[in-house]
C-alpha cells in the first residue's frame, strides 16, 4: 500500500471516531473565516526577538500573573518545547503584544466584527516594540523576515500593492496592477513573488448571522507579482459554483511551485493549480489537509479534520495512526492553524464549559499533540458570541 493510500485510509476511519459531544464545538465554528493562514520563512531575529531557546514556563515570558486565570493558571505551568521558545498575552482577547511559539509568530491580525471586509480593522506587529499596532489598510502580509508588509488600501478591490517597512511603519514602493480587484495578497516562501486574488466587488470575510451571502461568484483570478521588477501577470480563475460569494482566496503551496483553493471536499480538500492557472495534482500529504497548519516542519505529521462536528486530529503519514486532539483537561480544540515545531500546534479553542453556541468564547492556545497534549494559553477569551470577530495571521520559519 501506498502513502497516498495509506492517508486516504486513515483519514476515512477516523472521521466516524471523532465526535465530539453534542452542542459543542463546529456548530459556531461552520461560520469560521475563509481567509488564509500565511506561511513563509522568518528571520528569527526579526520575528521572535528576545525568546528564550528551549524548555521553558509560560509565566516567565508572560510576567503578568494577575491577567491570568485560575483555570489559565495550571495550562501556563506546563512545560512545553518548542523550537524557538515562546511568548504569550493571555490576558487580552486580541493581544497586545507579541504571540508566538516556536516557529511561528502572529505577524498580523484583522479584528471584524460584523464579519465584513469593510469593516475589518487590521493590526501588525512591531518588530521594535514587540506590540501590535492598529493601521490603516485593507489587507497586511508580513514578508519573510519581517520587514516587509505587502499592504492593500481600503476599501477593497484595490488596484495597487504597497510595500511596507515595518519598522518605519512607511511604504517604500507602490506596484500597481492594470485593474482593480486585489482582495488580498500573500507573500511567496522564498519572499522574492506575491500571489494577488482578485475579485469583481468586496468578499464577506466569514458567514454573518442574519445575513445572506451574495450568491454571486466573486473571484475573478489571481495575479503572480515579480517584486523586484514589479512585473503583475493576470490569469483567470473564476470561483467555483457555489462559492456564495464568500472570500475565497488562493494559496501558495510549501516550495511556491503551485498554488491551491479549498474544495470543501472532505477527499481532497483542496485543488492545486500552476502558477497560470491551470490543474494540476497537489503534494501526496499536503493535499489531504483541510487544516490550515497542514504537514509538520518535518512533514511526519498531518493536521486533520474530521466531518461536522468532529475534533481536529493528527496523522502520522508513514504509520496512518491517528491521534485525535482531546486534551483531557482544558478548552475544546477546534482548528489547527499553524506548527510550532513538529509536536506543538498553535490553534483555536473554544471554552468546554459553555455549550450554548450564542455564548460561546474562543482563543489561540497551543497543544502538544503527544502524550496528555497539555495546552498553554497564547491569547485571553473573546467575548461570548457565535462567530469569530478576529483572524490571524501567522508567518511560520520554514
Amino acid at each position: 500500500m501506498t502513502t497516498d493510500e495509506l492517508v486516504k485510509d486513515a483519514l476515512s476511519a477516523v472521521a466516524d471516531q471523532a465526535r465530539l459531544p453534542a452542542g459543542m464545538a463546529h456548530a459556531a465554528w461552520r461560520q469560521r473565516t475563509r481567509m488564509r493562514i500565511r506561511t513563509a520563512t522568518t528571520t528569527a531575529a526579526a520575528l521572535v526577538a528576545a525568546v528564550t531557546v528551549g524548555a521553558i514556563t509560560v509565566p516567565s515570558l508572560i510576567g503578568q500573573d494577575d491577567l491570568i486565570g485560575q483555570n489559565d493558571r495550571e495550562a501556563a505551568t506546563r512545560v512545553i518545547v518548542p523550537s524557538q521558545g515562546m511568548s504569550a498575552d493571555p490576558g487580552h482577547p486580541t493581544p497586545r503584544k507579541r504571540v508566538a511559539a516556536g516557529r511561528s509568530t502572529l505577524t498580523a491580525y484583522a479584528s471584524c466584527p460584523s464579519g465584513g471586509d469593510a469593516d475589518c480593522s487590521w493590526s501588525m506587529l512591531d518588530p521594535a516594540s514587540g506590540g501590535y499596532a492598529t493601521t490603516p489598510w485593507g489587507w497586511v502580509d508580513v514578508a519573510p523576515g519581517g520587514r516587509t508588509a505587502a499592504v492593500l488600501e481600503k476599501p477593497l478591490p484595490a488596484r495597487r500593492i504597497g510595500l511596507l517597512d515595518t519598522t518605519a511603519g512607511t511604504v517604500r514602493r507602490w506596484i500597481d496592477l492594470d485593474r482593480a480587484g486585489a482582495g488580498s495578497v500573500a507573500w511567496s516562501p522564498d519572499g522574492q513573488r506575491l500571489l494577488v486574488t482578485t475579485y469583481d466587488r468586496v468578499p464577506a470575510l466569514a458567514a454573518v448571522p442574519g445575513r445572506e451571502p451574495d450568491p454571486r461568484q466573486a473571484r475573478t483570478g489571481f495575479f503572480i507579482v515579480d517584486v523586484d521588477s514589479g512585473t503583475a501577470t493576470f490569469h483567470s480563475l473564476p470561483s467555483a459554483p457555489g462559492a456564495a460569494g464568500l472570500r475565497d482566496d488562493l494559496s501558495w503551496d510549501r516550495d511556491g511551485s503551485l498554488i491551491w483553493e479549498e474544495t470543501g471536499s472532505a477527499q481532497r480538500p483542496r485543488e492545486y493549480y500552476d502558477l497560470t492557472g491551470r490543474p494540476r495534482s497537489g503534494p501526496a500529504q499536503e493535499s489531504f489537509s483541510d487544516q490550515p497548519a497542514g504537514l509538520s516542519p518535518n512533514g511526519r505529521r498531518l493536521a486533520r479534520g474530521g466531518k461536522s462536528g468532529s475534533a481536529p486530529f493528527v496523522l502520522n503519514v508513514a504509520s496512518g495512526k491517528t491521534t485525535l486532539l482531546e486534551p483531557p483537561d482544558g478548552p475544546v480544540i477546534l482548528q489547527s492553524l499553524a506548527w510550532a515545531d513538529d509536536t506543538n500546534l498553535i490553534a483555536w479553542a473554544r471554552d468546554r464549559e459553555i455549550t450554548d453556541g450564542a455564548k460561546s468564547r474562543y482563543r489561540l492556545v497551543l497543544v502538544g499533540v503527544e502524550g496528555e497534549q497539555p495546552v498553554t494559553p497564547l491569547t485571553g477569551w473573546t467575548a461570548p458570541s457565535s462567530h469569530l470577530e478576529w483572524v490571524p495571521a501567522f508567518t511560520t520559519e520554514s
